[in-house]
């Protein structure tokens, strides 16, 4: 900055000012010291301004920068997947070994064996009470651990719900047995045989009548419970004499591989002339 003292050539205006006056006075010093007292208070104060620009700036350079995601998940569905729990079999740890001394009981047997020698007291001192003397860690149990057998693990088998006995006594259907009662040569052998065995003389109606026939199958292939349902008594009164008469035995159902009695229903039908 240009004093302005350069205006007035080598006088400087201060010494005009204060020309035959105290220049001890404060005001002379001030205005002889202005200038440079401006240019120090203008470089401080750019110092300082500049000073709070740029202390954001290095704390921001020390700072963790953190983002934030710009995807939206907000419409997206999450799917939890829930795994088995799987239980894991427990293993067996064996027992440490440690050092043992056969036990000085006797136990009485009927083959007499030739006898071992007796544990010595170095063997006994630090050993555990076991069947047999062995080498191993000296230890303060009294009887040695047993041994525990490591081995695969057990797998349980699936439940498996429990069936109902086979009743020698209970009267099964067709549909509750494993196989059938059949006649020898089939359904239709036993037809033939009712028919031939049937006397037509005894019924005095004639034309198409038809009845069920309904009898239980034993365990050894016998009828019993023999009925005849038909609307005529005649016809009924013959097709079941005509059953009795049959001789050949049934083979009886069977259910678990057992014989069991079981009931049979035969419709049938005769055209009477």
């Amino acid at each position: 900055m240009k004093n302005l003292s350069t205006l007035f050539g080598k006088d400087n205006l201060d010494e005009i000012v204060f020309s035959n006056r105290n220049k001890a006075y404060g005001a002379y010093a001030l205005r002889n010291d202005y200038s440079n007292d401006l240019t120090k208070a203008v470089v401080i104060g750019v110092a300082f301004f500049a000073s709070v620009a740029v202390i954001p700036l290095i704390f921001s350079a020390f700072q963790t920068k953190s983002f934030t995601p710009t995807d939206d998940h907000s419409g997206r569905e999450i799917i939890v997947i829930n795994e088995p729990n799987v239980v894991k079999p427990e293993t067996a740890v064996a027992p440490t070994k440690v050092k043992t001394v056969a036990s000085e009981i006797f136990t009485p047997v009927k083959d007499i064996k030739k006898d071992k020698p007796a544990p010595t007291e170095e063997d006994k001192k630090g050993a555990a009470l076991s069947s047999e003397t062995s080498d191993g860690p000296e230890t303060t149990l009294t009887v040695a651990p047993p041994a525990i057998k490591v081995g695969p693990p057990v797998v349980a088998s699936p439940y498996v719900p429990p069936t109902k006995p086979v009743d020698p006594n209970e009267l099964y259907t067709t549909a509750t047995v494993d196989v059938a009662a059949d006649f020898k040569g089939g359904i239709n052998a036993f037809r033939q045989k009712v028919a031939q065995g049937f006397d037509t003389e005894s019924v005095d109606t004639a034309g198409m009548i038809s009845a069920v026939i309904t009898f239980v199958v034993e365990k050894d292939g016998s009828i019993s419970n023999l009925k005849i349902n038909g609307s005529n008594a005649g016809f009924n009164s013959e097709a079941e004499r005509a059953v009795k008469s049959i001789k050949t035995k049934w083979t009886p159902a069977q259910l678990k591989g057992k014989a069991v009695r079981s009931s049979f229903r035969m419709p049938i039908s005769m055209k009477i002339e």
